[in-house]
């Protein structure tokens, strides 16, 4: 038998062991330390007696009994499949390719994709069990858990009009003037428009009894766990009553926290590849995710998703709140994250960049479409 190590294998090492994604499967296996070295010397094609006697010649029985564990998990393939044809590559039989193939999907993401896609499902939410309830206990015990409000103590801050505008277009005309615009009038955005816009995004609207991990603050857009993992840094082009700068929203006061004074247009421009709408408008957000407020409750793999569920619910109500009051909203993902959380001056590690927001006063198209865009001929519709 000939045989040789899948070409795509997540690893890793944990204080248990050596452990080996199995492929296509949501599980782990451990190898122990003294085979670790025969997926190395397994990484081109191999006789199975001729990797036995290099990985360890004295053992050759509990070494064969590994290999073919190994092979029957998928992480080693074999040419024990009857096949006579090759791939005319590397003399490898051409069902071992089969066997090596990662589905379509996962050959453009890759296989740390795919691993971590598996990770992350099935997850146990212990829902209605008496578990639950000890579970729960066990984490507030360890303390530990993060402010639910991230906040500039010392910097200078412009206070946001209490009282938002009142949002009285037809939820129905609000749904259908919603589009993403990428073309805005030289026109500022009023004071009262931006805190509008942040109150209803960001802003908690009451507080709840969160029972043993405490207060929970409810917002218009869905957070797990009411956790609201999501913090706001508002680069000012052309607002009245804001200075340009960068800033941090302050959810609880209400106010922006001014970080930078000379974080303009150009260097919103370098972070998002200069797409003319991230810098364009009358403003640009960044949006983060606090990563600690979710771990913290959450702490299976699944939770991973959460911050990028919060990130759309909160891009949506900001979406939507931009087009009540007028203004054009733009969103996107295409930014260098690192830069970004840099220009902000967060750690990384602890806090990361998940969505760019910006509007301003929208040049108008043919209704109800953008400037830029236009109803498709009727020669084009299908």
């Amino acid at each position: 038998m000939r045989l040789r190590r899948r070409q795509h294998l997540v690893c890793h090492w944990t204080t248990d062991g050596f452990l080996v994604g199995v492929p296509g499967h949501n599980r782990w296996v451990r190898i122990p330390h003294a085979v670790v070295g025969l997926l190395d010397r397994a990484r081109d094609w191999i006789d199975l007696t001729d990797l036995v006697a290099a990985v360890d010649p004295e053992r050759p029985e509990e070494i064969g009994r590994a290999v073919r564990g190994l092979a029957e998990v998928g992480v080693l393939v074999t040419d024990e499949t009857g096949a006579d044809s090759t791939d005319g590559t590397d003399g490898a039989p051409a069902t071992a390719d089969a066997q090596d193939r990662i589905p379509p999907l996962w050959q453009h993401w890759g296989s740390v994709t795919q691993r971590f896609h598996l990770s992350t499902r099935d997850a146990n939410y212990l829902v209605d069990t008496p578990e639950r309830a000890r579970v729960a206990e066990a984490i507030v015990a360890e303390g530990g858990a993060p402010p639910i409000f991230k906040e500039y103590p010392d910097h200078p801050v412009v206070m946001l009009p209490r009282r938002p505008l009142p949002l009285r277009a037809p939820v129905e005309d609000v749904f259908a003037a919603r589009r993403t615009h990428r073309v805005f009038a030289d026109t500022p955005v009023t004071l009262d428009q931006l805190a509008t816009v942040l109150f209803h995004t960001f802003a908690p609207q009451r507080f709840l009894d969160g029972r043993l991990f405490g207060v929970q603050q409810g917002r218009v857009s869905a957070s797990a766990g009411g956790r609201h993992e999501v913090e706001c840094y508002l680069v000012a082009h052309q607002v009245e009553g804001v200075p340009p700068g960068l800033y941090h929203y302050a959810p609880r006061q209400h106010a922006l926290e001014l970080l930078r004074e000379d974080v303009d247009r150009a260097h919103v421009a370098d972070l998002s590849y200069h797409q003319g709408p991230s810098y364009q408008g009358a403003f640009t957000i960044f949006t983060t995710a606090v990563a600690r407020r979710l771990s913290w409750k959450y702490r299976h793999p699944r939770a991973y998703r959460l911050w990028m569920y919060d990130a759309g619910h909160y891009g949506q109500t900001y979406a939507l709140t931009c087009t009540a009051l007028g203004l054009g909203p733009f969103q996107t993902v295409a930014f260098r994250d690192s830069a970004v959380e840099r220009l902000l001056g967060v750690d990384p590690d602890e806090e990361f960049a998940v969505y760019l927001l910006a509007a301003g006063v929208p040049a108008h198209g043919p209704a109800p479409v953008p400037a830029d865009l236009d109803h498709p001929p009727p020669a084009h519709v299908r």
